[in-house]
Formats: structure tokens, C-alpha cells, sequence
């Protein structure tokens, strides 16, 4: 709770951003073929674009057939991993009916029982894939930039039946969802483990999903019961120096560590069924009920923020009718990158339910959200110094290259100059220096001839040299303009620091205060 109060979001590029949406279409399932369906039902036109009986819809990206390392690499996966570890917050959701293979999807195959989850091979899921990149892309990090540190650490849950249970301890039931203003909704209480490698990170997810409660009916022998979380916290610390000497690498130089907060959240939702098809009864007919009661209200939220992605006003949005809702609040029109999956059948007997997915996905494709850098208050004053300095650096470089540029054609310009004068010596002209060499020929002729290319080029010379000079005025212009946000925003860092410093000794005088007076009641 201590290290969620001292979290703000930091933004760092103010502006609005879609949510990825791809689907995919499975094969027919074993149970299907049995049945005789056909794959009329829904099927990928292109890359692109699906076809749902006489409909045709476009989305981000559309994969059809088996292949787990397609979908990896077709979708926004990779951007999502790397911006995590810049400190973004990024979320993948599976999203569709019963038996559509989402779970297939997100964790591959084998979840069944105590089953060891399936980790390597071709049919590896999206989460195992992105957690090896996610580490391999980390150590490319580290070994090009020096003085920065990384932590990993995951955690995972389930809500079965609206209760939240943590799948790292079994023993750990019914756990309360807080909320935070900087940090929003989060479950208090879940085991969050640190990972050093990624063999330890692959762990977590294994022990995690065979943990998930599973079931079995009519639609699908192996369905997921409850929507489960994997969320992976990427912690980065940078020092920044403050001051342009120590940035430079000299000595002396105060510096701040600047620390963000990224975060990877997997999250496979149960699939919505209906009573009358999938036959569950007794406990799984209570199951089926909260599965559907809390998907209801996740339409509910999506077509709300759908609603204000079109008309740009933004009503009531019933995060808090669900707990579903309230852990996907970030995810959905908050402050988080995000890619929804969304999984179908090409069964013709399952399109009812596979246009209902489509639906939620296309009103998806109009939700917007504000990603932002998650930091504390002193790392986001100290990252946007170190930005600030950078773009300076940038502007004296830039300004450096123009004015080698101007130096080399004032130098060009010069040779061209002198070398036009020598073709049109006295010594090349006649007894008289009247334009007439030895042997007659009009020389005079020949020099009035060259004159108006010499012109011209010099014209051009000139131009270049007052458009040259326009633009290093307005780089100097641009430089004072960031010299002096650099100044306002480096005294507003010292000024937060002195008072954080005063309120520090205020604190250790209080509880100084406190520790004499329980002494004295003590004697």
C-alpha cells in the first residue's frame, strides 16, 4: 500500500490513442467435425478482414488457422512488451464465447487438471512467447544503456463467481478490490513474486494456470470458469544527472534516480454460453450466471466508451458495477495501452454467437485511450529535465551541422569564383587586351558567355546562405525558449525538494515527540 500511495502517472505524451483489435478464427474443433459443421460460419477474407455470413468486417489484424507464432508476430504484441519497459501500462484481453480458444490462445494447449501447462513448441501461447521476448528485449535494453537497472516481478489472480482468488496461493480467498487515486482499482493482498530470469517468470504463469478452475460441458470439455489476470510489473531506475556538466559525464553534479512502473497485464476471459446449450446445471449453472453477469456489464462498459469515442462526450461509465470492470477500468478508456483478441468459431451453428463478438469487438475499435508513463512525482521532474537537455544538445548539434554546411559552401563558392576569374585572365587575351588571342579567336566572346551561369550560381549561393542564417536564428531562438524551461523547471525541482525536506524534519520532530511521551508514560 506504502509504494501504491507514492505512485502518480507521469504523462508523457499527451494524447489519445485506439485500442488494437484483431481476431482470430480457429479451426473447427473435434467436437464440431463429429457434429458435420461446416466452416461457412465466419472465415478471414484477407489480412484484415473477416466475413461473418454476408457481412465483412475490417479490424486491425485477422488470422485464420493454427499457427500460435502468426498471431504473436502479427499483432501489436512486441510494441506492447517494449512499451512496458518504458514505463507504459499495456493490457491484452481474449475475449469471446465458450469453446472459441481463447485460452488456446493466450497460454497454449494441455489446461487440464493437473496437466502440466504446454511451455515451447509450435503451439505455444501468446503469454509464454511474450514473457521470453519480454526478457530478451530487456537485456538488449541493458547492454545499450549503461546505468540503467531492471526488476521483474508477477502476480495472478481469477475471479470465479465473483470472488477474487489468488492462483500463486490457493489458500488466499475472497481478496477486496481497493482503490487508489494514482494507482485507480487493485486487489490488496495477492502474492507478488520477483522474478530474476525468465525461467522463473515462465513458473509464475505454469503454477498460475494450472490453478485456474476448469470445467466441462456440452460446448467445450475443457472450459475455462473463471476470467483470469497475469499481471507483470517492469520496474526500470535511471540516475539523471541534473546539471549539464554530470550528464556529460564530468564530476560533481547532484543526480536523481528515475524510476517508472510499466506493467504487462494477460487477461483470458471465460467465454459467455447459454444454459440451454451447454446443459450445465448445479453449480456449473451458478458458474454460467456470474460468467454472463459480469460479461454483461463489460458490453455495457465497452458500448458506453464506444459511445463517447463517437461523440466525443463522455457519459457514465458503469466501471463499478462489476469487479471485472473495475480491474479492467485502466485498460478500458484509462490511461493504458491495450490489444483485445477476439476469438470465434467458423462453425455456421456457432455464427449467432460469433457476430455477437464481433460486435463488441468492432465498438472496441472506437475506444479511446490516454496512455501515459507510470512514475513518481520527483522521477517525472527529473525525466523531463533529462528531456529538455536532450533536445538542447539535439538543437547545438543540428545548429553545428549548419553552420559546417554554410562554412563548405561559402568555401565552394569562393574555389568557383576564382576559378571562373583565372579562365578569363589577361594573359589569355590579345597584344591590345582587346578579347583577341594570338591566334584571333573572340575570348571576350566566351567570358560574357560564362558570366550568367557565374551569376546564378552565386544567386543560389546567397539564397542558401539567408535560409541557412533564418534557420540557425530560430534554433537559437528555440535554444533560449528551452534554456529557460530548462531554468523554471529545475528551480520548481529545487523548490519541491526543499519543501519535501522541511516536511521530512517535521515528521522525524513529531515522531521524536511521540517516542519521548510513550517513554515517559512507560517510567
Amino acid at each position: 500500500r506504502a509504494r501504491a500511495r507514492a505512485r502518480v502517472l507521469c504523462p508523457m505524451a499527451n494524447r489519445e490513442t485506439g485500442i488494437t483489435v484483431v481476431v482470430r478464427v480457429r479451426p473447427l474443433n473435434e467436437m464440431e467435425r463429429s457434429r458435420g459443421d461446416t466452416e461457412d460460419g465466419v472465415r478471414c477474407v484477407n489480412e484484415r478482414v473477416v466475413q461473418a455470413g454476408t457481412r465483412q468486417l475490417t479490424f486491425d489484424a485477422a488470422f485464420g488457422g493454427p499457427d500460435q507464432q502468426q498471431i504473436f508476430e502479427g499483432s501489436e504484441m512486441r510494441s506492447l512488451l517494449d512499451a512496458s519497459i518504458q514505463g507504459y501500462a499495456a493490457t491484452v484481453l481474449a475475449y469471446g464465447q465458450t469453446g472459441s480458444g481463447k485460452t488456446y490462445t493466450m497460454s497454449g494447449p494441455d489446461l487440464v487438471g493437473d496437466m502440466d501447462v504446454s511451455i515451447g513448441g509450435e503451439a505455444e501461447g501468446i503469454i509464454p512467447r511474450a514473457l521470453r521476448h519480454l526478457y530478451s528485449a530487456l537485456n538488449s535494453y541493458q547492454s545499450s544503456r549503461q546505468g540503467v537497472s531492471y526488476a521483474i516481478s508477477a502476480s495472478y489472480l481469477e475471479l470465479y463467481n465473483e470472488q477474487i482468488n489468488d492462483l500463486l496461493n490457493t489458500n488466499s480467498t475472497g481478496l477486496p478490490i481497493r482503490w487508489h487515486a494514482a494507482q485507480g482499482f487493485f486487489v490488496e493482498g495477492l502474492v507478488v513474486v520477483d522474478c530474476e530470469s525468465v525461467d522463473e517468470l515462465l513458473m509464475v504463469f505454469q503454477e498460475g494456470t494450472k490453478n485456474r478452475k476448469v470445467g466441462s460441458h456440452q460446448l467445450n470439455k475443457d472450459s475455462s470458469r473463471s476470467h483470469s489476470i497475469m499481471q507483470v510489473q517492469v520496474t526500470s531506475r535511471e540516475a539523471v544527472q541534473h546539471d549539464e556538466a554530470g550528464a556529460a559525464g564530468g564530476a560533481g553534479g547532484e543526480s536523481t534516480v528515475v524510476e517508472t512502473h510499466g506493467r504487462l497485464s494477460f487477461v483470458d476471459l471465460a467465454g459467455s454460453e447459454r444454459l440451454d446449450q451447454s446443459g450445465s446445471v448445479g453449480r456449473g449453472a451458478k458458474e454460467t450466471m456470474h460468467i454472463n453477469s459480469s460479461l454483461l456489464v463489460l458490453g455495457q462498459v465497452i458500448a458506453a466508451l464506444s459511445s463517447a469515442g463517437e461523440s466525443g462526450r463522455t457519459g457514465h461509465v458503469p466501471y463499478r458495477d462489476s469487479k471485472l470492470t473495475k480491474l479492467l477500468a485502466d485498460s478500458l478508456g484509462g490511461s493504458s495501452l491495450a490489444m483485445m483478441i477476439g476469438c470465434v468459431s467458423p462453425s455456421t451453428a456457432a455464427l449467432d454467437e460469433s457476430n455477437n463478438t464481433l460486435h463488441y469487438l468492432s465498438a472496441t475499435k472506437r475506444i479511446q485511450n490516454r496512455p501515459v508513463v507510470q512514475m513518481n512525482q520527483f522521477s517525472g521532474m527529473a525525466a523531463s529535465l533529462k528531456s529538455l537537455r536532450d533536445e538542447v544538445q539535439g538543437l547545438r548539434a543540428h545548429n553545428m551541422q549548419l553552420h559546417q554546411q554554410l562554412s563548405a559552401a561559402s568555401a565552394s563558392g569562393l574555389m568557383q569564383g576564382l576559378t571562373m576569374s583565372g579562365r578569363s585572365s589577361p594573359q589569355q587575351m590579345g597584344p591590345a587586351g582587346n578579347g583577341y588571342g594570338p591566334r584571333g579567336h573572340d575570348f571576350g566572346h566566351m567570358q560574357r558567355t560564362q558570366s550568367v551561369p557565374e551569376q546564378m550560381v552565386r544567386q543560389q549561393e546567397q539564397m542558401a546562405a539567408e535560409q541557412m542564417g533564418a534557420e540557425v536564428q530560430h534554433l537559437r531562438r528555440q535554444n533560449a525558449h528551452l534554456q529557460m524551461a530548462n531554468n523554471l523547471l529545475q528551480r520548481s525541482y529545487n523548490e519541491v525538494k526543499r519543501e519535501n525536506e522541511t516536511l521530512q524534519d517535521k515528521l522525524e520532530r513529531l515522531e521524536r515527540v511521540f517516542v519521548d511521551k510513550d517513554h515517559d508514560e512507560g517510567l
